[in-house]
């Protein structure tokens, strides 16, 4: 008898050895980062900008004098603007001092502040564009506004992040423009290595769960004119 009560204890041992060893596994498994801390997530609480489309004010015969009568002189600013890599070029500036709604005509003639190239929304500007675009959306919801999936290129590279392959909402705009819609990871950026097959020279469909699980964001938007 008490050999079997011995045999039992070690059992119980045993099973509780496993049970710790098993917590403390998951305990140093690598946690999914969390969501970045960024304006982009109190978007919905910004106040609304106007919908910009190729037409009116941003038509394709628009110039700088022009939006100063539509906007006001105040709110119109010919300066330079970061490209790329502290790569400086003249454009103007839309509300240049509200974060939430400003925005950026780039011009073929930069010299008359005429024939636009092209106009950026860049996050936390809240304006909304063809088919409803904005930043912040999600894929999921950019899905849900192109009536289907789309592509995105990897993260990390040129033109990384860039979503393709969209339906007629973003597409064959009215007043011959196309459209441009860009996402950055939602977790951390640049991504950790685990996510490397989402990043890189690589095309990927938007409903990937890899992709999915790294949470993109649209975070910047434009509109080019042909």
């Amino acid at each position: 008898m008490t050999a079997m009560k011995s045999l039992f204890g070690a059992v119980l041992i045993c099973a509780f050895a496993l049970t710790g060893a098993d917590a403390a596994k998951k305990a140093t498994k690598p946690a999914e980062p969390m969501a970045q801390d960024t304006s982009l997530n109190n978007l919905k609480d910004a106040p609304k900008a106007p919908s910009l489309a190729c037409e009116g004010p941003f038509a394709k015969d628009t110039t700088h004098d022009k939006l100063v009568a539509a906007f006001g002189v105040k709110n119109v600013a010919f300066k330079d603007v970061d490209v790329t890599n502290n790569v400086l070029t003249k454009a103007t500036v839309l509300f240049d001092g509200d974060p939430t709604r400003r925005l950026v005509v780039f011009w073929k003639d930069s010299k008359a502040r005429s024939k636009p190239l092209s106009i950026t929304v860049e996050a936390p500007s809240t304006w909304t564009g063809p088919g409803s675009v904005r930043n912040g959306l999600t894929l999921k919801d950019l899905e849900k506004l192109n009536g289907g999936g789309f592509s995105v290129t990897g993260f990390g590279g040129v033109g990384g992040g860039e979503a393709s392959k969209l339906n007629s909402p973003f597409v064959d705009l009215p007043g011959d423009c196309t459209l441009k819609i860009r996402f950055e990871p939602g977790i951390a950026n640049p991504l950790p290595p685990r996510f490397a097959s989402v990043t890189g020279d690589v095309l990927i469909a938007s409903t990937n769960l890899v992709l999915r699980r790294v949470r993109p964001q649209i975070v910047q938007w434009s509109i080019n004119y042909r």
